[in-house]
């Protein structure tokens, strides 16, 4: 088989689910990442012979509808590359976009909040906790960008953790500490005071279900995705009261949220604001 025919295999193969162009770009990163071979040969050389079986394998796996960072067994997120699959939530660009924000926001403010703790020492190192952790890519992310820092992430989902745990991301200080709790219960005892708090609750109506794709409602955990039609706010008043003991006077909080809510959740944290993604969608609240 050559680059141009599995090319045009995989958009015919994947169009009773994907758009054409994002079927293309599928198979673009099926040749890639399965194969070697980049994106341009198919302009090229796209007479350039494929080895099949495994490319072929991945499009059947794809054609069941699951996700294609399933399939590779990965995904990208800030720059790194995070293990992902069955159990365990695909980060989205929105998340991409807290963190970023989240970054650019505390070398703002203190140039780098965590070299500033750790040399001042007398409240301990910068500390971050990441609640309803998931893969651990908002934690591991937060602790490659700030070395001094401390950083914790916990989940209920023990599949989750065991993705969290296992990342390789490089970071230059210590690596995150990851334990399982559940935010809806009261915080574990013994958890330090944090500078920041940030979190991915989950907060799509269980009424949006019909607006997904089969790729995310057959195959990503609806725990981590959904909550119910007449309590959407319940992971923002639980994260309320674990700042109320967890965070620091000065500390931050930042908070994905459903761009249908971002007011009534930033009710919830007084002092806060609610910011838009790059789509100009409620997306973010930050105290």
């Amino acid at each position: 088989m050559t680059v141009s025919e599995f090319i045009r295999l995989g958009i015919g193969s994947l169009g009773h689910l994907y758009p054409e162009p994002e079927a293309k770009a599928i198979a673009f990163r099926l040749l890639e990442h399965l194969a070697g071979i980049p994106s341009y040969k198919y302009i090229s050389d796209p007479d350039m012979r494929v080895e099949e079986p495994a490319l072929l394998s991945a499009l059947d796996e794809l054609k069941t509808g699951r996700p294609l960072q399933y399939v590779l067994g990965f995904t990208e997120f800030c720059g790194h590359r995070f293990k992902v699959g069955e159990g365990c939530l695909i980060p989205r660009p929105e998340t991409e976009e807290m963190v970023s924000r989240i970054v650019d926001d505390l070398y703002a403010d203190d140039g780098d909040p965590a070299q500033a703790s750790s040399e001042a020492e007398e409240d301990g190192p910068f500390s971050i906790l990441d609640i309803c952790t998931g893969s651990g890519c908002i934690a591991w992310s937060l602790a490659a960008e700030f070395p001094e820092a401390m950083v914790y992430g916990c989940d209920i989902s023990d599949a989750a953790l065991r993705y969290a745990c296992r990342q390789r991301v490089k970071v230059g200080g210590a690596k995150p500490i990851f334990f399982t709790a559940d935010v809806l219960a009261e915080p574990p005892a013994g958890l330090p005071k944090f500078d920041l708090i940030v979190s991915n609750p989950p907060y799509i109506c269980e009424s949006e279900r019909s607006a997904m794709r089969p790729n995310v409602l057959d195959f990503e955990p609806g725990s981590a995705l959904f909550v119910p039609d007449d309590d959407p706010l319940r992971f923002y008043r639980a994260l309320a009261r674990w700042a109320d003991v967890l965070l620091r006077p000065d500390g931050h909080v930042y908070m994905e949220v459903n761009e249908r809510f971002g007011p009534e959740v930033a009710a919830l944290f007084p002092g806060s604001r609610v910011l838009q993604d790059v789509s100009g969608r409620d997306r973010f609240v930050v105290r």
